[in-house]
């Protein structure tokens, strides 16, 4: 069971960018935006602490998406048992 799974999980990582709609590329062009002009502001040893903070972040993030993705292949599973 836990192999498909896998491998629906592993799918959808390679393709994610083909299921996000015009809104989700303005929203993360929004984001960098932002981002830069903070950036911009900060010394070096802020922006090595936002870098490290965005690292954890962008790892918290990978992890909440696949547990997400994981439940909804198992409920999907269930539904059409």
């Amino acid at each position: 069971m836990e192999n498909y799974i896998s491998i629906l999980l592993t799918e959808l990582k390679d393709h994610w960018v083909d299921f996000l709609g015009g809104e989700y590329f303005l929203q993360k062009a929004r984001k960098n935006h932002a981002e830069e002009r903070l950036r911009e502001t900060l010394s070096e040893s802020q922006t090595d602490l936002f870098l490290t903070y965005e690292e954890q972040q962008n790892a918290a993030a990978v992890l909440r998406e696949d547990a997400i993705a994981r439940q909804a292949f198992l409920l999907a599973k269930e539904i059409y048992r």
